[in-house]
């Protein structure tokens, strides 16, 4: 046996019995990989693969939650009630109903946030804004959309108004023309602020930032650029069926989202990062 072979049966043998040593004696990091690995991979790999929107700022959060892990090296964070928590929460996750994960992440959320150990507490709040994505945001518009969409109507009609022969009823705008939008549920941009605030958490992880006054007027800024965004898409639907067409069916949608999209990862990558700031590890 050559010597290039004998080391490479000698690493080959080195990582099986590592892995074997993990499995045996499995760290916490590795549990709550092995736990968010098999959430990804139940509830938003089919997303992916479905043909729906693409979940690019869950899987960011994702990122972020293994970014955070990988910071926590060898260290025993975990409790016993921990160990049964992950253990339920995974059971759950077999069960079909879509939004399973979105429940098992609200428990696990409230579980870390409070804890002393800051990697722990940002894996409970990144828990807790994907779940927030999935299932409470969507309540939490259902709740107040009878007074949201007015408002958000309100704001398109605003520019609307010195443009042309518009008129504002409810959550409808009318033009001259007789072309008439209503601003229903999935128009609104509160969905979208919930997503960026989450987009937001997730980059303030991933660079090891505590949330100050600079972290919280860049995330009033993303806010901002959602709203801005969402309004003149109202706008450029509301200004003929033609532009409806194109802005609301057509390639004028990717346009937006791209738009929307990108505005809000440089806005966060450069924005965030403080560097005259300790950063947490």
């Amino acid at each position: 046996m050559t010597d290039d072979a004998a080391t490479a049966e000698r690493t080959g043998t080195e990582v099986v019995s590592r892995a074997l040593l993990a499995m045996r004696n499995p760290s916490d990091r590795l549990l709550l990989a092995a736990f968010f690995f098999s959430l990804l991979c139940l509830d938003y790999l089919p997303i992916v693969f479905g043909g729906q929107a693409f979940p690019t700022i869950e899987l960011i959060a994702f990122f972020a939650i293994a970014s955070t892990l990988r910071r926590l090296a060898g260290d025993a964070v975990l409790s016993t009630a921990d160990y049964a928590l992950l253990g339920l929460a995974g059971l759950a996750l077999a069960h079909p109903w879509r939004h399973m994960g979105g429940l098992v992440l609200t428990l696990v959320g409230l579980s870390f946030c409070p804890r002393r150990d800051a990697r722990l507490a940002a894996i409970g709040q990144l828990s807790l804004g994907l779940a927030c994505v999935d299932v409470w945001g969507p309540v939490l518009q259902a709740g107040i959309e009878e007074f949201l969409l007015p408002f958000e109507t309100s704001l398109a009609f605003l520019i609307l108004s010195h443009l042309g022969d518009f008129a504002l009823i409810g959550n409808a705008i009318s033009g001259g023309s007789g072309h008439t939008i209503v601003v229903e549920a999935s128009c609104s941009a509160f969905l979208n602020v919930v997503a960026t605030t989450l987009l937001w958490l997730s980059f303030l992880k991933i660079q090891g930032q505590a949330a100050r006054r600079r972290q919280w007027t860049v995330l009033l800024l993303g806010v901002t650029w959602v709203v801005l965004i969402n309004t003149v898409r109202l706008n450029l639907c509301a200004w003929s069926m033609e532009s409806y067409l194109f802005w609301h069916e057509g390639a004028g949608v990717t346009i937006l989202e791209w738009l929307l999209l990108g505005g809000l990862l440089a806005l966060f990558y450069f924005g965030l990062d403080d560097e005259e700031r300790p950063r947490i590890r």
